[in-house]
């Protein structure tokens, strides 16, 4: 038998070796792992993939183009952060929070309020609140057989169950994949009892289900906000945050809130089935009118059709106790000025209004981008292009914003009060008219969007199905 000797100092330093050795290949390896940011590697691949739920007023395609309020938000994301996005639109909201939970999109986006912990959450860039739709002169007892139906199966599930110890006899049915607009025509139509909603959803459909209404189930409001996957390492996520801020502090998030909720602000039940009917006796003489002219001088039909029904509710005849008449309600200084002879023949009247309205948006500071543009050009076809330059002097007086509606509309008032008559040119108008003016416009207006959608093909979201293999890690810096 041998026996070596061992040398203490020399198996210390060997063992010293060893563990540096594992401790240094350990780090490499953890690092090999963790080098890169989750924002790294998407600065790498120059791409954020988003899943958002396809639907009117979030993501939804309109002609040839997608457009809504979550829409606009991401076009700031992409042009603030100087990387592409691809966006995978989705209807079943399962498959959305499992795409972002295995690492096949970046971040997802519901439009629905979403309290859950589950995912890391942007700052809130809307609020709403949470209620239950049913139609009118219902009332349920507590234990009544009731079915309701559920849009979003994580944020809604609790609230859900909630209602449930209220009602001990509902049902509660959730098929992934229907719109908020389905789930109103089904409580329309006597398929479900009530629906849990965001009342931002039941908003944007309201004026197509007037028999409906919006019950607030929950105090206080609920924040919408962006989802990411809870271990992602936040790099994005603080982008992301910085630029809602951006948006906030610039006040353009309160332009594209009224640009894509604006309509939706009143809504006059009696009036809106008034405009119904008449769209489907009166609107079919003029249409043509409404389409040829509209044609001409770079219009939407429907937004022509729309000044009409506020001018006249398309009554040839009509007249104003201040003289204006026919279809658009034209003055006769503006017949003599576009040419025509009798302001009651309906299609000189919609020839004449066409043009001026033309005329008018032209007219329009070319700062002032659309659609303000165009609410302007309306204000100014109510009450005159002078005076909405003089309450555009208010606003930018005061403070405001003299290009964006949202500011301007709030002086138009005070053109009433003699307290501003020294900031004005033209003097006293009665500046709260243009503004329900413009407002009744464009509710009649989404109705006709709705009603009389362009026609030819119209562009088509990617859908989720559409992605690859999951490739976006989950894991921090994996």
């Amino acid at each position: 038998m041998r026996f070596y000797f061992v040398n203490p100092f020399k198996t210390l330093m060997l063992l010293f070796a060893a563990v540096f050795f594992v401790v240094v290949s350990g780090s490499l390896i953890i690092k090999g792992f963790t080098w890169r940011t989750q924002w790294d590697q998407i600065v790498d691949r120059n791409e954020i993939i988003v899943a958002v739920r396809e639907s009117e007023g979030i993501y939804w395609p309109v002609g040839q183009e997608i457009s809504g309020f979550e829409r606009g938000i991401l076009e700031e994301i992409e042009t603030q952060l100087g990387i592409s996005i691809s966006t995978f639109a989705v209807r079943n909201l399962d498959d959305l929070y499992q795409a972002l939970e295995v690492g096949a999109v970046d971040m997802a986006i519901t439009g629905t309020s979403n309290p859950s912990d589950l995912f890391q959450k942007s700052l809130p860039y809307y609020v709403t609140s949470l209620g239950i739709v049913r139609k009118k002169n219902t009332d349920f007892e507590t234990g009544d057989e009731l079915v309701a139906g559920i849009l979003d199966p994580l944020a809604h599930a609790l609230p859900a169950q909630q209602l449930k110890s209220q009602y001990p006899n509902l049902e509660i049915q959730y098929e992934p994949g229907r719109l908020s607009a389905e789930l109103m025509t089904l409580v329309d139509i006597g398929s479900l009892d009530l629906i849990l909603l965001d009342e931002r959803d039941f908003h944007l459909q309201q004026t197509v289900f007037p028999d409906l209404l919006f019950f607030p189930i929950e105090s206080p409001s609920r924040d919408i906000r962006i989802l990411f996957h809870s271990n992602h390492d936040g790099t994005l996520l603080s982008k992301v945050n910085n630029t809602i801020k951006s948006i906030q502090d610039s006040g353009l998030m309160v332009q594209m809130i009224d640009r894509y909720f604006g309509h939706a602000g009143e809504f006059d039940f009696v009036d809106n089935r008034t405009f119904e009917r008449h769209m489907a006796s009166r609107l079919p003489r003029y249409r043509a009118w409404f389409e040829q002219y509209a044609e001409q001088n770079n219009l939407d039909w429907r937004l022509l059709a729309a000044v009409a029904y506020q001018e006249s509710h398309w009554r040839a005849n009509a007249v104003s106790p201040t003289g204006v008449r026919g279809i658009m309600m034209v003055t006769q200084a503006t017949a003599k000025d576009m040419g025509i002879s009798n302001r009651s023949d309906p299609q000189q009247s919609i020839d004449a209004g066409s043009r001026y309205l033309s005329r008018l948006i032209d007219r329009v500071p070319e700062q002032i981008t659309e659609p303000d543009r165009t609410w302007f050009a309306l204000a100014a076809y109510n009450v005159g292009a002078g005076h909405v330059e003089d309450a555009r002097k208010i606003t930018e007086i005061e403070g405001g914003n003299p290009n964006i509606w949202i500011d301007v509309r709030k002086s138009l008032p005070k053109l009433a009060l003699k307290s501003y008559y020294p900031w004005t040119t033209y003097g006293y108008a009665r500046g709260n008219e243009p503004v329900v003016y413009v407002g009744n416009i464009r509710q009649y207006y989404e109705k006709m969007k709705k009603a009389f959608p362009k026609e030819g093909d119209s562009i088509q979201p990617d859908r989720l199905d559409q992605l690859p293999e999951a490739e976006v890690p989950i894991f921090q810096g994996l």
